[in-house]
């Protein structure tokens, strides 16, 4: 498992954290952009996306794998 965390170039030099999972309707896929690695890193932090080790994923996926959890243990006690 990798620490370092994957981050998205645009044509300006910037920086953003993308969405690894992207499993949401509400998805953010990619966070915004910053002129370097540690301000983006920052943002996702600020913004409560979730760090596994491998990358990231965004508030509404983390959302969303939540209630898919509690649907399989709602599916198990029934």
């Amino acid at each position: 498992m990798s620490e370092e965390m994957p981050f998205i170039e645009n044509e300006k030099g910037e920086f953003a954290v993308p969405c690894q999972i992207k499993i949401s309707e509400n998805c953010v896929p990619l966070g915004k952009f910053f002129e370097d690695k540690a301000q983006a890193k920052e943002w996702a932090e600020d913004e409560c996306w979730i760090f596994t080790g491998e990358g990231c994923f965004c508030e509404s996926c983390h959302e969303q794998i939540m209630r898919n959890i509690a649907n399989l243990q709602t599916k198990k006690m029934n």
